[in-house]
């Protein structure tokens, strides 16, 4: 795998993705109210402008434009080489990331700056990945959830047919929701309110998730996986929800109920992935560190 290049951001532009009513109306109070930058280190802002990559006027890839069977026949490559444009933090692009490390395939990060980009994107919106296939062929992947389908699809980690890419689907679009929930209730909080609405996520929502997950798990002999004995997009998506909801708890919250005495199955599928080569390489990158500062200083944890 390539070393990624750190995103730019030097003008934030709204929104960031497609939520809930309830998102939309916390966004715009939540971005005024930031008064201070993404990156407060200054030894990350450094590393940030030097892993550019060289675009000054921020110009994107063209996606090819030819007849359907060319562009459905250039999807099929698995040695696509890819460029994701999203914010220098984990966010909408943490799975995709995610599942390009899984991939094996060549990638790397384009600098943003919506001010200039937006009205080039087809929901103009961010994440965007562009895939460039071995004959030069470009496609624009729009939508977080497509893209990150997409990917399993591509590279073995979604279902083999019909019934069992519903199953995991299942399991993907209820975490989904839960994660949605997350970012409305805690993410999002005011300040002076985040503890009490943490204690009420951990309190009401997460015990009827992890009840339901947890028995998803049994049915699959507790060993780590939710479907048979290796990593689909449905333990990604758990797996990743489970690590953010532990990493930006608020500072004197108490703890989320996630461990391996209260949730023991869904601790096995955190371990699991976490303990993949892959995974385990990129969470120890200098990029993966930043990606962190970049969450924590924007939500203000």
């Amino acid at each position: 795998m390539s070393a990624t290049r750190l995103t730019s951001l030097s003008r934030f532009s709204l929104p960031l993705h497609q939520q809930h009513q309830h998102f939309f109306k916390q966004l715009p109070t939540r971005l005024q109210s930031l008064s201070r930058p993404l990156f407060l280190n200054p030894t990350i802002i450094a590393r940030h402008k030097q892993s550019m990559a060289p675009n000054d006027n921020f110009a994107l890839p063209v996606p090819t434009k030819a007849d359907a069977k060319v562009l459905a026949e250039a999807s099929r490559s698995t040695t696509s080489t890819y460029q994701l444009l999203y914010f220098p933090m984990h966010g909408r692009g943490e799975l995709t990331r995610t599942l390009l490390v899984f991939s094996g395939a060549k990638w790397e990060e384009l600098p943003l700056d919506l001010s200039v980009q937006k009205q080039q994107l087809p929901f103009k919106l961010i994440p965007i990945l562009y895939e460039t296939a071995p004959d030069g062929t470009i496609l624009e992947l729009a939508e977080s959830h497509a893209i990150e389908r997409y990917l399993a699809t591509k590279y073995g980690l979604y279902g083999s047919d019909p019934y069992s890419t519903h199953k995991i689907d299942q399991i993907y679009t209820s975490t989904d929701f839960a994660n949605q929930l997350f970012w409305q209730r805690v993410r999002w909080a005011p300040l002076d309110k985040r503890i009490e609405e943490a204690h009420k996520f951990y309190d009401e929502i997460l015990p009827p998730y992890i009840a339901n997950h947890e028995s998803q798990l049994e049915k699959n002999g507790e060993n780590g996986y939710y479907f048979g004995e290796s990593i689909t997009l449905a333990d990604l998506k758990s797996a990743h929800f489970i690590d953010r909801v532990l990493f930006m708890r608020p500072k004197g919250a108490k703890e989320p109920p996630f461990s391996k005495e209260k949730s023991p199955n869904l601790w096995k599928v955190l371990q699991t992935v976490n303990g993949h080569p892959a995974m385990a390489a990129w969470k120890k990158t200098q990029r993966y560190q930043d990606l962190d500062a970049g969450s924590l200083s924007f939500f203000q944890f």
